[in-house]
């Protein structure tokens, strides 16, 4: 999701340059040290096509097309499928879905699509969302207990509230 909100939402929002977003990948990559070490501005433009591509997924989904979705995903998949392999890191075997020799961005396709194609595939999918406030576009993990999530943040929701109180009072002052 971070991946999908920085490239796209906040980039369209703040046209970053290229050295800044570097900075913002290593620090969605940190979770993959020799991700963070490979990460180069040449990166920038392929992951933001990847991050609007899994954006147009999250767009699908919430306008409840499921197959939309899945054919986006698809697609990825079909560029970059995954490939489990287990690689020991720090002493521990860990499970990673992607070729083991994949260079970054084919790497990060293939994890950012496999992911995303578990949840799609599940019942859960409802729970990926889209934010609603006009103008934000942020995606996210509905992990209410009622799956009833509309906006990314607090902030967005208290946004449309208080927009929606002011367009009342002025319609209730017109009257």
């Amino acid at each position: 999701m971070d991946l999908v909100n920085e490239l796209v939402v906040a980039q369209a929002e703040a046209a970053q340059p290229d050295r800044a977003l570097v900075a913002t990948l290593k620090r969605i990559f940190a979770i993959d040290p020799p991700s963070v070490a490979g990460v180069k501005a040449a990166h920038v433009p392929e992951l933001t096509q990847l991050a609007q591509r899994l954006h147009a997924v999250f767009a699908g989904l919430a306008r409840g097309d499921v197959d939309a979705a899945a054919r986006g995903l698809n697609e990825l998949l079909a560029r970059h499928p995954a490939q489990p392999h287990l690689a020991k890191e720090d002493g521990v075997w860990r499970l990673h879905h992607h070729p083991a020799d994949a260079p970054l961005v084919p790497m990060w396709t293939a994890i950012c699509a496999e992911g995303l194609a578990r949840v799609v595939g599940l019942p859960s999918a409802q729970r990926l969302g889209t934010c609603e406030r006009p103008g934000c576009g942020r995606v996210f993990v509905d992990v209410s207990k009622n799956a009833s999530r509309r906006f990314c943040s607090q902030a967005c929701q208290n946004r449309v509230k208080a927009a929606s109180f002011r367009a009342r009072q002025a319609a209730g002052k017109a009257t």
